[in-house]
């Protein structure tokens, strides 16, 4: 193994299905890869009454859904699933944490050669927020500033910015913010790591990265799934709570921002925080919103929005919503941002789009294209960009070529999960890819004001058939 550190990784939440399907299968990729600490255990903490036994047994019949089936060596998910133990309890009771305390004491006794760092990831609904936090606290798990005790808080990081400040507020009565990682897993996607490399690394890029050269970047996320049962909870969110404030603008602020001091958190932490705060107000102009109606997705027909069971009829929540801001700076000032999302479109994919501007005065008559970038992040991560080129032949005919990189074409091996690389990330002290809470406060100050007129039906929905781009309006706000 990599490190002599000893960890104690707790999981509360253990038996939903972020943990089971996600947190868990990467903890296990850690785990044959090498990357895992020496000495290690993993608790799951849940209200669903069950033994170590069929924890285990449930934790490995996710890992043969969820690994490739190379990986599961009998040897190594053996051997990973000794490590797992199980305590069941309340998230509201200090009497339960009590007993969880004393079986992570336990363990610690049985398994380490020394007293572990422990992190404990709140894989929770929002509704036990709160009594997890003080129950940790009152039953003497954690220490505030203790440097040995840290925990990830998944999103969604409060509804609004006064709600986001008062989880802040719960969170700081127990850990102080070096002790707390923000997760975004987008920000743990290869393509968006490889981002400040592209940018500050290959010296094409970096002078022609402003408003001299760029005409507009659109920063877009597709899904061809409608909501399904999901509705319940998306309705009172929406597309912009759900993936633009939080997914879009963390990778906004790193296609935007300046070159870090350093290649440190605290660096582009400071960067990324400049970033945000420079972008201009919004209001609902600059804004067009959605709601899918019947059509057709992947092939499959479905139903609209307001007709899913899980939705209120008279609902006016969006599920597509196309944003333009500005960045009020000297590298973009004038430059138009897009952030676009949506349920139900034609394809699922994220990307960004850098487009650049026409060459001046060109002297060739031939139609064709100004410079284009896109960086895909999922699926299949990669890299186009579409150049200016004579077909071969008599006469001055151009036309648009695409050069095309793909991550897994290029270098042949697996891609990490984001999952694998920001817990990975926090079992080693590496907050680089975390949001830090100046951040995450400025990013709900530029959607909060938009996001109680729309909650207060003061925003105009238009509809779009399922399958569709979005509404047919969306052409309004590109013009």
């Amino acid at each position: 193994m990599s490190t002599n550190e000893c960890r104690s990784i707790v999981i509360l939440g253990a038996s939903g299905n972020l943990a089971l399907t996600k947190l868990l299968p990467s903890l296990y990729t850690l785990y044959t890869s090498g990357a895992m600490p020496q000495h290690y255990a993993i608790t799951g903490y849940a209200r669903t009454a069950m033994t170590n036994e069929a924890f285990r047994e449930l934790v490995e019949s996710h890992l043969k859904d969820a690994v490739e089936e190379t990986q599961l060596e009998p040897n190594y998910v053996r051997e990973f699933l000794s490590s797992i133990h199980y305590c069941s309890g309340g998230y509201d009771s200090v009497e339960d944490f009590t007993k969880l305390h004393s079986y992570l004491d336990d363990v610690i006794a049985k398994d380490f050669p020394s007293a572990p760092t422990t992190l404990y990831y709140l894989s929770i609904p929002p509704s036990v927020f709160e009594p997890v936090i003080h129950s940790l606290r009152e039953c003497g798990a954690v220490e505030k500033g203790d440097s040995n005790k840290s925990v990830i808080v998944e999103k969604p990081f409060g509804y609004d910015t006064e709600s986001a400040k008062a989880l802040n507020k719960t969170l700081y009565e127990t850990f102080d913010e070096s002790q707390i990682y923000r997760i975004d897993h987008y920000l743990g996607k290869e393509a968006i790591m490889n981002l400040m490399v592209m940018r500050f690394a290959n010296i094409i890029f970096e002078p022609v990265w402003n408003r001299n050269y760029i005409e507009s970047v659109t920063v877009s996320w597709e899904e061809n799934k409608h909501i399904g049962s999901r509705g319940g909870y998306f309705d009172k969110a929406g597309i912009i709570r759900d993936v633009i404030q939080n997914h879009l603008l963390q990778i906004l602020a790193l296609v935007a921002m300046e070159e870090p001091s350093d290649y440190d958190s605290e660096s582009i932490m400071t960067e990324k925080i400049k970033a945000v705060k420079s972008i201009g107000k919004i209001s609902l102009d600059d804004c067009i919103l959605g709601q899918y109606t019947a059509g057709v997705c992947a092939g499959k027909a479905v139903i609209g929005y307001t007709d899913e069971d899980s939705v209120p009829d008279e609902s006016k929540r969006e599920t597509f919503a196309l944003l333009k801001c500005e960045i009020n700076n000297s590298r973009w000032s004038g430059v138009p941002f897009y952030l676009r999302a949506g349920k139900a479109l034609p394809k699922n994919s994220t990307e960004i789009i850098i487009q650049f501007k026409d060459v001046p005065g060109s002297i060739f008559t031939s139609p064709h294209h100004a410079n284009k970038l896109v960086i895909k992040v999922q699926p299949d991560a990669g890299i186009k960009f579409f150049i200016t080129n004579k077909v071969p032949g008599k006469g001055m005919v151009l036309k648009d070529v695409k050069l095309d990189f793909s991550y897994h074409d290029g270098f042949n091996i697996a891609m990490p999960g984001a999952y694998e690389r920001l817990i990975l990330d926090a079992i080693q002290g590496d907050k680089t890819l975390f949001i830090c809470y100046e951040e995450l406060i400025d990013s709900w100050e530029i959607f909060t004001p938009i996001l109680e007129k729309i909650d207060a039906g003061k925003a105009t929905v238009y509809p779009y058939a399922a399958g569709t781009s979005g509404p047919d309006q969306v052409k309004e706000l590109f013009n």
